[in-house]
């Protein structure tokens, strides 16, 4: 496709009226996501899609409850009980995201407000990362074996809301009425807990933090409802007593890595969680959290009011070992087959080429990116996304009169 001047965008600020100053750099969005999990390699000439073997508990051929053991010196018959022993099969691919920034042309460079340019590419390194970071969050919501609706107490029980189990995958939401769906509390999130650990076995975090824990993954409104809930909020006011170091970096911290875990539950802030502005037959309706807006130079993100507003909101009760993150071995061919480096890991690189059309002058370049992973299951149903609906604020504010003496 032919290539002229004004094709190129103008990202650059230029320097006319004698502008002061630095150029910020990109805001960044805080995000525990991105080491959630375990990493690996995909291995490169093995195969386009991969299973991953689960050993599973062996199944017992006596009872747990009372086994029988028989006295010794009777036992001279062959032992007829045979235990059993079996594996779960899961298959996962390589998948690849490809992008690029804007066409810059040199010509507009002579003017521009130094650091323009490397602010710039500031805000794609930035992107890229949330683009790995929200990867993650929509694997594990998409392919977890469990998932849970929080409904209306009294009318939807635990098990209503429940779906999904041990060596399940791509699980679904249950159907519960948008009428029946409340808001999530830390006694059924504790309780979401003790059946991850008991019932399915779950594994638990064991990464510094003073107890062995699940971690809970939510916007910051409803992780200041939990400790707004007399239990915690008392247990963390408590630990800054006598000027305990872990419990004042729980009430000041914004991610987990800072703060001690609460009866076997440690919280992370996702400034960006997942909102729904429906939830029909089990499905959420998910609202994009950005929209465009036209800027002084090209377009940028704005905080979408739609999802400022949605009424229903995503959290995750996170264990250890649900997925891997896997990243391809680097392949450069074989024989005379070969290729340059692959982008897999989500560098930005800057792409420059003259040529006989386009690109004549060697006027114009521009970033491009490729991010290539792969994510193995290995206990998806420890992993449980919950779907809940958005109360609405309480400021704490009352009315005062408006007349008459203060004393």
């Amino acid at each position: 496709m032919p290539f002229s001047p004004a094709a190129a965008s103008d990202i650059a600020s230029k320097d006319t009226n004698r502008l002061q100053g630095a150029i910020a750099r990109a805001l960044a969005v805080n995000s525990p996501w991105v080491n959630v999990l375990k990493g690996g390699i995909f291995p490169a000439g093995v195969s386009d899609t991969i299973r991953s073997v689960i050993q599973e508990m062996a199944l017992p051929a006596d009872s747990l409850t009372i086994p029988t053991f028989t006295t010794t010196a009777t036992l001279c018959a062959p032992v007829v009980s045979q235990d059993n022993v079996a594996t779960t099969e899961y298959d996962y691919t390589l998948g690849t995201k490809r992008g690029t920034g804007p066409r810059i042309c040199v010509k507009g460079a002579y003017a521009a407000f130094r650091g323009s340019y490397v602010s710039a590419e500031d805000s794609l390194k930035k992107l890229m990362l949330e683009y790995i970071n929200y990867d993650v969050r929509a694997t594990l919501y998409t392919r977890s074996g469990s998932k849970f609706v929080a409904g209306n107490s009294g009318t939807v029980s635990f098990s209503d809301g429940f779906t999904g189990g041990e060596s399940q995958i791509d699980v679904a939401f249950a159907n519960i009425a948008e009428a029946n769906i409340g808001s999530l509390s830390f006694k059924a999130l504790h309780q979401l807990a003790r059946y991850n650990k008991e019932v399915l076995l779950g594994e638990m975090f064991e990464d510094g933090a003073a107890t062995a824990h699940y971690k809970f993954i939510g916007g910051s409104d409803i992780i200041e409802k939990f400790r707004e809930e007399s239990g915690v909020k008392e247990v963390l006011i408590a630990l800054t007593t006598g000027n305990v170091k872990f419990g004042e970096t729980s009430l000041r911290g914004y991610s987990w890595e800072s703060a001690t875990p609460y009866r076997g539950i440690q919280f992370g802030v996702d400034q960006r969680p997942l909102r729904a502005s429906a939830v029909v037959a089990g499905v959420p309706t998910l609202v994009q959290p950005y929209i465009s807006v036209a800027t002084t130079k090209g377009n940028a993100r704005r905080v979408n009011p739609s999802w400022v507003t949605a009424p229903f909101e995503i959290g995750f009760l996170v264990g250890d070992n649900t997925f891997e993150r896997l990243v391809p071995e680097r392949f450069t061919g074989e024989g005379s087959f070969k290729f340059a480096p692959q982008l897999a890991m989500g560098e930005l690189q800057w792409h420059y080429q003259v040529d006989n059309a386009d690109n004549l002058y060697g006027d114009s370049g521009f970033h491009k990116y490729e991010i290539t992973r792969a994510y193995r299951p290995i206990r998806p149903a420890n992993v449980i996304p919950i779907v809940f609906r958005r109360c609405p604020y309480d400021t704490g504010i009352v009315s005062c009169p408006t007349s008459g003496s203060l004393l």
